[in-house]
């Protein structure tokens, strides 16, 4: 299991959560779809800043959505989920294990 964050770039206190990989190499595979996406959203909001720490713009596409949309990640749907984390709403979830 490798972990990582993603968070919101446009504001500091939503959409931001941890995205818990199947491997290491599950999570380079998921970047690697991202980066070279034929829907170019994917490719302009999720920007990869370290192994383990990712960025998003709500305003072009949620990073979530990449396991759902056609032509970006759908082949790792069973391999990659994402947990929400405080967004200063009330929503609690502890940090990386």
């Amino acid at each position: 299991v490798f972990y990582a964050y993603v968070k919101q770039v446009t504001d500091n206190s939503t959409y931001q959560y941890v995205i818990i990989f199947a491997s290491r190499a599950i999570a380079n595979e998921w970047w690697h779809a991202m980066s070279t996406s034929t829907v170019s959203s994917f490719m302009n909001s999720v920007q990869h800043v370290n192994a383990q720490f990712y960025t998003h713009n709500m305003n072009l596409v949620n990073a979530t959505n990449s396991l759902t949309t056609n032509g970006v990640a759908t082949q790792l749907l069973g391999k990659v989920f994402f947990t929400l984390l405080n967004d200063l709403g009330g929503r609690r979830t502890s940090i990386i294990p």
